[in-house]
C-alpha cells in the first residue's frame, strides 16, 4: 500500500497541554512585593518573559526564598526553558517544599525532555498534595503514554473522561494515550468527540486533522485543512494532498463495474501527482516527499494500464539512487508482466515475497503472480511447485475469537484453484478436472471456478460443456468479465461467429485494456482476416524392381496454393486456387494443372464446402466439382461426406493415361477428449476405364505421455482397398490390399513465448502390407519435422519422412519432403 505520512502525535498537543495544565496557577507571596517586580509577573504572564526571568537569575541561588524558586520554575516553563526549569529544580528546589504549581512545571519540563521516571515522579509527588486534580493527572498520564506504558495511560484516562465527558482535553489526553497504544481508529473516537465539543479551537481542530490522517482518511482530513487556513504548516498541508493521492491510488486497485470507473479514479490521482510535482520539485526542502510521489504515482500508472511509463520511471528513480519500497515493487513486478518481460517480472516478484516488511494480506496474490511470471518464462516445473507450495500453505478456515470453526478463507480456494490450474497447463488435464471438479462441488457459487472449469473442457475439447457450464455461471453473474471473456473463446470454437463479436465488442467497451479482452479481440481479428494456404510436396522412390515410384513416380512434385477472402455475413468465404503436380512413372511424366473456385461456410455444428475446378493433364481441360459437408453430433461425434465429379484424389498416373475418377467419401469420428480420438472412413470411386475402388481406413490416435514441452501419442492406421479391375490398368491397383502401422510420433517444444512456438516433430512406425496373390511384408517408417508459428497469422512446417514398403511383391524406398505454409493478412 502506498506510503502514508503521520505527523508527530507531540505536534499541537505541547500548547494546548500547557494552557489545561497551568489553568490553576496561583503565585505565591514575593520576597520583594514591590509594584515593579509584580508587573514584570504579569507581563510574563502575559508572554513577555525575560523580565522576570532576568531578575529571578540575579537572585543568588544561597539567598534565593522558596517563592522565588517556584516563580522561576513556573516563568522558565512558560517561556519554553525545559533545561533551565530542570537545572533550577535540581540545583535549588529539588529539597524544598514547592507548592503543586511549581511541582508541575518541573515535571512537564522532564517529560518534554523525555526524562520520564522523573516526570513520573514528581507527578506522583504533586499528586500526593492534591490526589483529585485533573490537571496533574492528565500530565502523569501522558507521561505514561511517552515512557513505554500507553495502557495506564489509557486506563486513567479514561477514568478521567467518565467522570467530565464534556471535557475536551480529557478527551484529547485519552485519544493521545490511545494513539500510543496503537488503537488509531478508538484514538479517532475520541478527537472526534473533542472537535465536537470544541472544534473551533485550532489546537483541536489541528488534531483531529491528524487523527484523520493517521486512520488513512486523509480526504477529509484535507478539506478540514483547507477550510481553515493556517491550521497546519505547508509542509503538512502539502503530505496531506500527496496522501489523498495516495489514497486513490489504493482505490484505484479495487474492483470496480468498469475499467473505466477505476481509469477515473487513477486519473485524478495522477493528475494530483502532476499539480505537487510541478510546485514542489524547484524546492530542495521538498525533496523526500516528491521522492515519496513519485513512487506513488507507479502505483497509478500501473492503475491506468500505462505499464510502459512504470517501468520508464522506476528505471529512472533506479539511476537517481532511490530505495524502491516493496509495495511500489509490486507495481514495478506487474508491469513488467504486462509488457511481457516474465524473466524481470518473476525476479521482482521473488524480491518482493522475500521482503521483511511485505504485507501478508498480498501474499497469495504475489504468489499467484510470480507463478504467471514463471509460467510464462518458461519455466513450467517451477510454477507448478510455486502453485503446489502456495495451496500447502492455506487454511481451509480462518479462526476467529468466538466461532469455534471459523470463517472460509478465500485465500485457499484461490491458492487451490491455482494448483488445479497448474496441472491444467502441465498437460495433465485429467488430473486438473478432478482437482476442479471437486473444488466447484465445495463452492458451486465460486464464479472464478466455474469459468476455470469451462476454460479446462474447452481445452479438453468439449465446447459444447464448457458452454453449458458457462450459462449458469451467466445467472449467477451475468457481467463479469473473465465469464464473458471464455464465453467469447466457446463461441469461437462451435464457429458462433455474431455471439463472439457481441461479446468481444461489449468487453472492449468495458475493459479495454485487460489483456484477456485484448487477447480474445486480436484472435476475432485474426478470424476476420484473408488467409493463405501453400501445401507443396516432394519425392524419390528408389527399388520397386524397376518399376519404382508404383504409385507416386520414381520422382514427384506437387504444390497448391489457396487463398480465402475474409469472412462475408460472417458464415462465407470465398477461396480460389491453382496447383500444379508432376512426376515420372514408366509410361513417362505426367503432370495436372488446375485451378479451383469456392466457398465455404462454417456455422455452428456444420461446415460447407463447395468448388469447381478445371484440369489440364494433357488431354485437354476437363472441368470438376466438389461438395464436402461435417456435421457434430455433440462434443464426443461428428460424421461428415464429400462427393467429387473429376476427383483430385484421382492418381496422377491414371490422369497421365486420360483416366479420371468421380468419387465420395463419408467418414465417423469420435473424440473422448484432446488426447484419444478414432475416425472411420470409407471411400468408394468409379474410374472412367471401369474400375470401381472401395477404400477403408480406420485411424486412430492415444496420448501416452504429456508435459509442456513434450507430448507422445500412439498411433494406429488400418486401411483396405479392393478394386473391381485389377490388371490392364495404367496405374497402381491391387485386387485387394490390407495394412496395419502402428505409429509413435513425438511433438517436442523447442521454443515457446506468447503467440511465437517452434517444435520438432519424431515419428516412427512399423506394420505389415498384404495384398492379394502376393505375399505379406513389412512397412517401416521414419520421419522429422520442424514448426514454427508466429503471432497467431503465420505458421510453416515441414516434414522429411523414409517409408519402406511392397507394392506388387516389389520392395520400395519413398523419400518424401511435405511443406506446408499458412498466412493471414
Amino acid at each position: 500500500m502506498p506510503f502514508f505520512a503521520v505527523p508527530f502525535i507531540h505536534r499541537g498537543l505541547r500548547p494546548l497541554f500547557r494552557v489545561a495544565l497551568c489553568s490553576q496557577l496561583l503565585w505565591p507571596a514575593l520576597a520583594f512585593a514591590d509594584t515593579p517586580y509584580d508587573q514584570m509577573v504579569r507581563d510574563a504572564r502575559a508572554g513577555n518573559y525575560t523580565p522576570a526571568l532576568t531578575v529571578l537569575r540575579q537572585v543568588p541561588a544561597n539567598q534565593a526564598t522558596t517563592s522565588q524558586i517556584s516563580d522561576h520554575l513556573q516563568i522558565a516553563g512558560w517561556a519554553g526553558l525545559d533545561a533551565e526549569v530542570v537545572q533550577v529544580y535540581e540545583t535549588q528546589g529539588r529539597n524544598r517544599v514547592l507548592p503543586v504549581q511549581a511541582l508541575t512545571a518541573t515535571a512537564r519540563a522532564y517529560r518534554n525532555l523525555k526524562r520520564w521516571d522523573s516526570a513520573t515522579e514528581l507527578y506522583n509527588k504533586a499528586l500526593a498534595l492534591e490526589p483529585q486534580n485533573p490537571d496533574l493527572q492528565l500530565g502523569l498520564a501522558m507521561t505514561q503514554a511517552d515512557a513505554g506504558k500507553p495502557e495506564e495511560a489509557v486506563i486513567r484516562t479514561k477514568a478521567l473522561v467518565a467522570a467530565k465527558p464534556d471535557d475536551p482535553s480529557r478527551r484529547l489526553a485519552l485519544a493521545y494515550a490511545l494513539t500510543r497504544a496503537g488503537k488509531n481508529y478508538d484514538a479517532l473516537f475520541e478527537y472526534d468527540q473533542a472537535f465536537i465539543r470544541a472544534g473551533s479551537k485550532p489546537d483541536v481542530a489541528r488534531e483531529y486533522v491528524y487523527a484523520l490522517q493517521r486512520v488513512r482518511l486523509p480526504e477529509p482530513a484535507l478539506r478540514l485543512a483547507r477550510q481553515r487556513p493556517g491550521l497546519i504548516d505547508p509542509v503538512q498541508l502539502r503530505r496531506l494532498e500527496g496522501d489523498v493521492a495516495a489514497e486513490q491510488v489504493r482505490m484505484a486497485e479495487f474492483a470496480t463495474r468498469s475499467e473505466k470507473e477505476r481509469f477515473d479514479i487513477a486519473d485524478r490521482a495522477l493528475k494530483t501527482y502532476d499539480q505537487l510535482l510541478a510546485t514542489w520539485t524547484p524546492d530542495p526542502q521538498a525533496k523526500d516527499d516528491v521522492t515519496r510521489w513519485r513512487i506513488d504515482r507507479l502505483g497509478a500508472l500501473k492503475a491506468r494500464a500505462r505499464t510502459a511509463q512504470v517501468i520508464s520511471e522506476y528505471q529512472n528513480l533506479i539511476g537517481e539512487g532511490v530505495n524502491i519500497p516493496t509495495y511500489a515493487m509490486r507495481w514495478v513486478a506487474a508491469a513488467h508482466l504486462d509488457q511481457r518481460q516474465p524473466e524481470i517480472a518473476a525476479d521482482q516478484y521473488r524480491q518482493v515475497l522475500a521482503a521483511p516488511d511485505r504485507d501478508p494480506a498480498d501474499y497469495v496474490e504475489d504468489t499467484t503472480a510470480l507463478y504467471y511470471a514463471l509460467q510464462e518464462s518458461g519455466h513450467e516445473d517451477e510454477a507448478r511447485t510455486v502453485a503446489e507450495n502456495l495451496a500447502k500453505s492455506q487454511n481451509p478456515r480462518v479462526e476467529l475469537k468466538g466461532l469455534p470453526f471459523g470463517n472460509p478463507n478465500d485465500s485457499w480456494m484461490d491458492a487451490q484453484q491455482l494448483a488445479a490450474q497448474a496441472e491444467t497447463t502441465g498437460s495433465d488435464l485429467k488430473s486438473g478436472e478432478q482437482r476442479l471438479q471437486t473444488l466447484v462441488d465445495q463452492a458451486p457459487g465460486n464464479t472464478g471456478l466455474r469459468v476455470a472449469q469451462a476454460d479446462l473442457y474447452r481445452d479438453r475439447a468439449w465446447p459444447r460443456r464448457s458452454e453449458s457450464e458457462l450459462k449458469e455461471v451467466e445467472a449467477l453473474t451475468p457481467r463479469d468479465i473473465g465469464l464473458e471473456v471464455a464465453q467469447g473463446h466457446t463461441a469461437m470454437d462451435l464457429q458462433e461467429w455474431r455471439q463472439m463479436d457481441e461479446l468481444a465488442d461489449d468487453a472492449m467497451a468495458r475493459f479495454p485494456d485487460n489483456r484477456q479482452v485484448q487477447r480474445l479481440d486480436r484472435l476475432r481479428d485474426v478470424h476476420d482476416m484473408a488467409e493463405l494456404r501453400v501445401q507443396t510436396y516432394g519425392g524419390k522412390a528408389n527399388g520397386g524392381g524397376g518399376n519404382a515410384g508404383a504409385v507416386a513416380g520414381s520422382r514427384d512434385f506437387g504444390i497448391e496454393t489457396l487463398l480465402y477472402s475474409p469472412p462475408i455475413d460472417e458464415d462465407w468465404r470465398v477461396f480460389t486456387g491453382v496447383g500444379y503436380a508432376i512426376g515420372d512413372f514408366q509410361e513417362g511424366t505426367g503432370t495436372d494443372r488446375w485451378e479451383r473456385l469456392g466457398v465455404d461456410r462454417r456455422t455452428r455444428d456444420m461446415t460447407l464446402e463447395a468448388e469447381v475446378s478445371n484440369h489440364d493433364f494433357g488431354y485437354g481441360a476437363k472441368q470438376g466439382a466438389r461438395v464436402a459437408i461435417t456435421r457434430d453430433i455433440n462434443d464426443n461425434w461428428q460424421y461428415g461426406g464429400s462427393f467429387a465429379y473429376l476427383s483430385a484424389n484421382t492418381p496422377l498416373r491414371a490422369l497421365n493415361s486420360d483416366v479420371t475418377s468421380n468419387g465420395g467419401s463419408g467418414f465417423i469420428r469420435w473424440r473422448a477428449n484432446e488426447s484419444r480420438e478414432w475416425k472411420l472412413s470409407v471411400s468408394p470411386s468409379h474410374f472412367s476405364d471401369g474400375n470401381n475402388r472401395v477404400e477403408a481406413l480406420l485411424t486412430g490416435r492415444e496420448g501416452v505421455y504429456s508435459t509442456p514441452k513434450v507430448q507422445v501419442d500412439l498411433g494406429l492406421e488400418v486401411g483396405a482397398s479392393h478394386n473391381s479391375e485389377s490388371e490392364d490398368v495404367p496405374y497402381f491397383n491391387p485386387k485387394s490390399d490390407f495394412s496395419v502401422l502402428p505409429t509413435v510420433n513425438v511433438n517436442h517444444v523447442l521454443y515457446h513465448r506468447y503467440e511465437t512456438t517452434w517444435s520438432q516433430q519424431f515419428q516412427a512406425g512399423a506394420g505389415t502390407y498384404s495384398q492379394r496373390d502376393y505375399s505379406t511384408g513389412g512397412i517401416g517408417l521414419l520421419g522429422y519435422g520442424q514448426r514454427y508459428s508466429w503471432n497467431d497469422v503465420f505458421e510453416v512446417g515441414g516434414l522429411f519422412s523414409v517409408i519402406n514398403r511392397p507394392y506388387d511383391g516389389n520392395r520400395e524406398t519413398d523419400l518424401r519432403l511435405l511443406v506446408d505454409l499458412t498466412y493471414r493478412f
